[in-house]
């Protein structure tokens, strides 16, 4: 979704589109939220991207990367399910057009047409983003294709 990677250049009153994905990555410290960024995420297998994520995330809690290791995200993640958050609605990391929330794991109960009910998992997704930049349908097929590929992961290995 290359519309969604572009942010907003305050001096010029422009917009400028992005050619990368530079994944801003929210780390909740003791002395305050850090976003160190994964660059050129897109062209990263999922093994790497996890290496990369783990590593930023260790060095950020022991206080070990550069300023440069900050800059340059085109898009925020912020994942305050692993603190058990069931939804909430993140903020925009400027300059990036938008930053997705990820909520809890959740059980609920859902019944089918025949009128079982199940158990099943849900995980919730926020998507805050820059009006000026992305419009509302925009960020609603971009929520969308996260969503299916939530639901149907092998889709990311093809």
């Amino acid at each position: 979704h290359p519309e969604i990677l572009v942010s907003f250049d305050e001096a010029n009153h422009q917009i400028i589109q992005r050619k990368h994905v530079n994944i801003g990555m929210a780390v909740a410290l003791d002395a305050g939220l850090i976003t160190p960024v994964i660059r050129d995420a897109d062209k990263m297998g999922l093994d790497t991207l996890s290496a990369t994520a783990k590593d930023l995330a260790a060095r950020a809690k022991e206080n070990k990367l550069t300023a440069d290791e900050y800059k340059g995200s085109t898009i925020t993640v912020s994942n305050l399910g692993m603190f058990g958050v069931e939804t909430f609605n993140p903020i925009i990391n400027q300059p990036d057009a938008g930053i997705l929330g990820v909520c809890a794991v959740q059980d609920e109960l859902v019944m089918d047409a025949e009128g079982n009910i199940t158990k099943r998992q849900f995980m919730r997704i926020s998507f805050t983003f820059d009006h000026r930049l992305i419009d509302g349908a925009t960020a609603a097929k971009f929520e969308l294709a996260i969503r299916d590929l939530m639901e149907h992961p092998m889709q990311i290995l093809l």
